[in-house]
């Protein structure tokens, strides 16, 4: 089948949209940590297998429900961040482990322990592990409430769904959200303004404008967001770190090639990125220890789009979703998804495909054992300038030479 056909579903399209393709000179551009997340967010969607934009409605239907009820501004705060995190298990099972993982993740983009706690209360209500009462976070009763309501929204026409969410007197709602709760989300259901919203491809951003209060956009906030979101793909793929150690390579390979430091930085974000698409692949999939069929190969495919898709529509990141959509791109234009040939390609989705790849070969799979460094390193000199950049493959061996005289030296 041709790679091409594959646009259909699941990418941008990005790669044919730049012209002339920049070799790199991309910077980061400063955001909020709550647009950032509201983006990205749809990652979990993709876990999920929900329809795109669910953690999103439920922080907005959330908010929305926190106004109703008059709840303060830290109150509202602690609500969106724990709206749009509610499914930050990724798919796993929901576990004490992997709920460690969601709060390690809400540490590490400087929200409190009470997001974590509000987490934790409101996957338990949905889950039906408790019932809601006068112990129960408020913040935890309005996403699930928000998590209820869009479920059943997501499942019909949108017209009709909003028409019975706002009559329904469902006994069951009340038991996940308490009769208070559940009153004021039929309230924020009749809001116009809200269903507008609800379905518009600006969700995100207007969502997050709806934080009040909150820091200025800056550039740490872009990588801080970038790693937590590395660090939550790697623990659904089961692969620790991996984000972290493509993310540094990325950038230690562009400094080796005497990109700027804006690049460097950029491409160290799109290290941390560059799996988010494979959040869409089943694990039967990514761990079947024998060949893919051609269904499963072409669905393992589509993930660079995917992901290229929920980065793109981050204000400022439109070169690094370019990148991710292209670093399984090939010199010989036998990469996917478009078959670029390497003039069609810029230096960064090049460094990398080859960071990626290092990674990836020094990674346990099931249907081989981990290489060593030596023979990562020779397996992507063998395929340099057909599957690898020559140059780039030169500078791998340079700067991991250099990594391990480093550590000898320590």
């Amino acid at each position: 089948m041709d790679d091409r056909a594959l646009l259909a579903d699941g990418t941008t399209g990005a790669a044919f949209a730049l012209s002339p393709l920049s070799e790199g000179n991309a910077a980061l551009a400063p955001s909020t940590r709550s647009e950032l997340l509201a983006h990205l967010s749809a990652a979990f969607d993709l876990a999920e297998g929900r329809t795109e934009g669910h953690a999103a409605r439920v922080a907005l239907l959330g908010l929305e429900t926190a106004r109703s009820l008059r709840l303060d501004r830290e109150t509202r705060e602690r609500l969106f961040y724990a709206a749009l995190l509610h499914d930050a298990h990724l798919g796993v099972d929901p576990d004490e482990a992997q709920l460690e993982v969601a709060a390690r993740a809400v540490f590490k983009l400087g929200l409190d322990l009470g997001v974590a706690q509000v987490i934790r209360a409101a996957r338990d209500l949905i889950e039906g592990k408790s019932e809601a009462d006068d112990e129960t976070p408020i913040e935890a009763l309005c996403v699930a409430a928000a998590h209820w309501a869009c479920d059943a929204a997501e499942d019909e026409n949108p017209l009709r769904a909003r028409t019975r969410l706002q009559a329904a007197n469902d006994a069951e709602l009340a038991k996940v959200a308490g009769t208070q709760v559940a009153t004021a989300l039929r309230e924020a259901l009749r809001n116009d303004e809200t269903w507008i919203h609800f379905w518009d491809d600006e969700l995100p951003a207007f969502a997050a404008s709806q934080v009040v209060g909150e820091r200025g956009p800056s550039v740490n906030d872009v990588v801080e967001a970038a790693s937590a979101m590395g660090d939550l793909v790697d623990a659904a793929l089961r692969e620790p770190g991996r984000a972290r150690r493509v993310s540094e390579l990325a950038s230690a390979l562009a400094r080796q090639l005497a990109l700027p430091e804006a690049t460097q930085e950029a491409l160290g974000v799109a290290g941390y990125l560059v799996d988010i698409g494979q959040l869409s692949v089943p694990r039967e999939i990514t761990e079947k220890p024998s060949i893919l069929s051609v269904e499963e190969m072409e669905q393992m495919r589509r993930h660079p789009g995917l992901g290229a898709r929920i980065v793109e529509r981050i204000a400022g990141m439109g070169d690094i979703a370019l990148w991710i959509e292209m670093h399984h791109e090939r010199p010989d234009g036998r990469g996917y998804p478009e078959m670029l040939t390497n003039d069609e390609l810029p230096l960064p989705p090049r460094i990398l495909a080859v960071a990626d790849s290092y990674w990836a070969l020094r990674a346990e799979r099931p249907y081989r054992p981990a290489m060593s460094v030596d023979e990562a390193i020779e397996v992507i000199q063998a395929g340099a300038g057909a599957q690898y950049d020559q140059q780039v493959a030169n500078a791998l061996k340079a700067v991991v030479n250099e990594a391990e005289e480093d550590a000898d030296a320590a």
